[in-house]
């Protein structure tokens, strides 16, 4: 029987490290690959803003030019060359400039905004998961203190046979209730492991386990308001961006038959012969083009519909957020409502379980009780210490559901793009700032 309790024992690694659910969480901030293939993500819309705007900004250019002509009928060869600087500028009198740096940066800002939807689910998954992992364990416990019940209650059948107080059909029960309880055991322990393996992944990972301390029930400390949860939650915040962004998109969109103007100067710094260039040897000429679309065969009209379109979409979107927010914060209260009520039962129901499960041990050790009622107490006792841990992680799940619904694991910014346009000028700065950010959030 030591040899089959010795098999039980968790076979976790012993470079695991134990670890609190703060140290935890803040190792999936600094080693999560999702995360920070998402910060990455945000650092390249973040450049790709910059670029959007690049051609608001005047273009400069050197030329260069050379023709070499062979001499025909007694002619000599010809060569001509010349070498430039251009500078182009194209001057916005339409307003489109203003309007496409907006929707850009409103789309960064809504990119950002999806990061923190990332991390917030993450981190919800997370903690779920490693109250999942906590209860599993206690659960292991329990399952291996079983079966150490019952190994002794078959030990105590085994003498009462060899005396022959109890028939040979006690030996097979007894028995089969020590097998039943290693493969329950094993199937414990194998869910552990497992879990331990799910809390790795989200390290980056890391081998890790919860620290081994005395179970708590939890208490309901979320301050729940939904229309804070929706101004909280990233995806309600990118969802709003978005709406703003696609609003921008139609007027931008809109003025696709807008005039354009272009402004260039070129200055020509050597040429030879002078007049091989336009403007000749050392000379520099201005010019500013108007161009007036009439037609583009409707594609601005059609372009205008679909983003009128877009922003029906979006603004469908923002309400079903809106529906969906309300609906998982009512569904985390009532679970919580109904295990916490659970584990007031349960918890009675252990006690009474206990003291039944004593007396029957101690009946049928003095020859007193029948066989068939221990393994019914022994059943019964497994079954409700069973549920009462399941009870508690109910209530930890049902916690974590609520804070996910009000965005509490998420960044907390309001993610308007006259902030990020302040931060514009920091340069690798605001690369920097996006992952330690992260670690403020949570230390």
């Amino acid at each position: 029987m030591l040899l089959s309790l010795l098999l039980f024992q968790p076979s976790i690694s012993c470079a695991s490290v134990s670890m609190t659910l703060p140290q935890y969480i803040n190792e999936i901030l600094l080693n999560n690959h999702s995360l920070r293939a998402g910060i990455k993500s945000v650092e390249a819309d973040y450049y790709s803003v910059l670029a959007s705007v690049a051609n608001q900004r005047p273009s400069v250019s050197a030329t260069t030019t050379g023709q070499y002509a062979t001499k025909q009928q007694g002619e000599s060869n010809v060569f001509a060359g010349n070498v430039g600087i251009r500078l182009t500028e194209r001057i916005d009198i339409s307003g489109s400039y203003k309007l496409n740096e907006k929707q850009s940066i409103l789309g960064y800002e809504a990119s950002r905004a999806s990061f923190h939807n990332t991390i917030n689910t993450l981190i919800a998954a997370a903690e779920e998961t490693w109250w999942s992992a906590v209860l599993a364990r206690e659960n292991m416990k329990l399952q291996k203190e079983i079966l150490l019940q019952r190994s002794e209650n078959h030990r105590v059948t085994m003498e009462k046979f060899n005396q022959e107080l109890v028939p040979k059909l006690d030996i097979v029960r007894s028995e089969a209730q020590v097998v039943d309880a290693e493969a329950t055991a094993k199937t414990a322990e194998t869910s552990y492991l497992n879990l331990l393996a799910e809390l790795s992944l989200m390290a980056g990972g890391i081998d890790v386990e919860p620290v081994d301390e005395e179970l708590q029930v939890p208490e309901f400390d979320v301050a729940v308001n939904f229309e804070e949860a929706l101004e909280a939650r990233p995806d309600m915040r990118a969802a709003r961006l978005n709406l703003e962004r696609a609003k921008l998109v139609k007027k931008l969109t809109a003025k696709g038959l807008s005039p354009t103007l272009d402004f260039g100067f070129q200055f020509t710094a050597w040429a030879d012969p002078e007049f091989a260039a336009t403007p000749n040897n050392r000379q520099a000429g201005a010019s500013l083009t108007l161009s007036i679309p009439i037609t583009d065969g409707k594609g601005t009209k059609y372009r205008t519909l679909n983003s009128d379109r877009l922003i029906q979409a979006a603004e469908a979107n923002l309400d079903a957020l809106r529906e969906t927010t309300r609906r998982d914060i009512t569904v985390a209260m009532n679970n919580w409502r109904n295990a916490a009520a659970s584990e007031q039962d349960k918890q009675r129901q252990v006690e009474r379980s206990e003291e039944e499960l004593r007396i029957t041990e101690l009946m049928y050790a003095e020859g007193m009780g029948a066989q068939i009622d221990l393994i019914n107490a022994q059943t019964a006792y497994q079954a409700v210490r069973t549920e009462y841990l399941s009870s508690i992680r109910s209530m930890y799940v049902a916690l974590v559901a609520l804070r996910k619904a009000i965005g509490d694991y998420a960044p907390d910014e309001n993610g308007t793009w006259k902030e990020a346009r302040a931060r514009y000028g920091k340069g690798n700065d605001v690369i920097g700032e996006t992952g330690l950010m992260l670690l403020r959030t949570y230390k």
